[in-house]
């Protein structure tokens, strides 16, 4: 009897389609297969969103374990391919050279997303737990070191500020799921000389590159990737004036040469009294001032709710 039914109801659902076609001109035919099209992207990219991801790593992955991991040909391993391979040019310097050393001295941690909707909440709990994990057991990986974010190549990327606002929709989230509290010592303003980036007590650096991004290259990335930096290391590596003044010329020249535009104004001093950090965060494509869409980020619903 079901057999039967569902026999019937098929050839009424065909039918049903062979009634429609006969309806549709041949000049519809296209508009309508473009919007069928769409719709089934739609529907692919919600089912996708709503998978479970059990098969992903939940800690950062060393070097070695992301190239056992990954096979060549994987989106992870694409996203890390290319990650590395801006890094060991040799003839077209990266202006980090820290970011390199860190590299190469195999001190780097890796997490990766698989889109570059950075607000969406899988995402932004990946890097809290990815840097909550991180942090204790950071300085042992060495003074270079650094936890980086690498996230599936979009072919139809977001533009440069369309990613500027999903950045700090990112860094919000993770103030709000930060199981501990921000450090007394920094500004909660955003827009003060003092302030930085802290997740689980502890002040970060953070850089972004995305392929929207092309005058400013050392910012282009053809997926999205998100550095972040603990500043205890600047401590190490900038262990008095003539050290860091002797970097910052370094990275600077490289920087001349690297990108098409002129080295942006906002790379300042942390802590000088016209610095903004969160301006070097997530630099522009031309020389105007990064903004925020936040005066101070969230405060942690995870200490609210204890």
């Amino acid at each position: 009897m079901e057999n039967t039914v569902a026999k019937a109801s098929s050839y009424l659902f065909g039918g049903a389609l062979f009634a429609l076609a006969a309806l549709v001109t041949y000049d519809r035919l296209p508009v309508i297969l473009k919007e069928l099209t769409s719709r089934a992207e739609e529907a692919k990219t919600t089912i996708e969103r709503n998978m479970p991801t059990t098969s992903a790593p939940t800690k950062p992955l060393t070097r070695a374990q992301v190239t056992e991991m990954y096979p060549e040909g994987t989106w992870q391993r694409t996203a890390y391919d290319d990650y590395v391979r801006v890094l060991l040019d040799e003839e077209l310097i990266f202006p980090c050279i820290y970011a390199t050393k860190g590299f190469k001295a195999d001190n780097q941690v890796y997490v990766f997303i698989d889109s570059d909707d950075l607000s969406d909440p899988r995402h932004i709990r990946t890097l809290a737990d990815g840097l909550a994990d991180y942090l204790p057991k950071a300085r042992s990986l060495g003074p270079n070191t650094s936890l980086v974010l690498l996230a599936k190549q979009n072919p139809n990327p977001y533009t440069v500020d369309e990613y500027q606002t999903l950045f700090w929709k990112l860094l919000d989230g993770c103030a709000k799921i930060d199981k501990k509290a921000w450090p007394a010592d920094i500004p909660k303003v955003i827009d003060d000389a003092k302030w930085c980036f802290c997740f689980a007590g502890e002040p970060f650096f953070t850089v972004i590159q995305t392929p929207a991004h092309q005058q400013r290259r050392t910012r282009y990335a053809k997926g999205v990737t998100i550095v972040f930096q603990p500043k205890w290391i600047f401590d190490i590596l900038f262990s008095s004036d003539a050290k860091r003044a002797s970097a910052l010329s370094k990275v600077r020249a490289l920087l001349a040469k690297y990108d098409p535009i002129p080295v942006s104004p906002d790379l300042k001093n942390y802590g000088d009294e016209d610095s903004r950090e969160f301006q070097q965060y997530f630099l522009m494509d031309e020389n105007v001032p990064a903004t925020t869409p936040y005066s101070q980020l969230s405060a942690s619903i995870e200490l609210q709710s204890n």
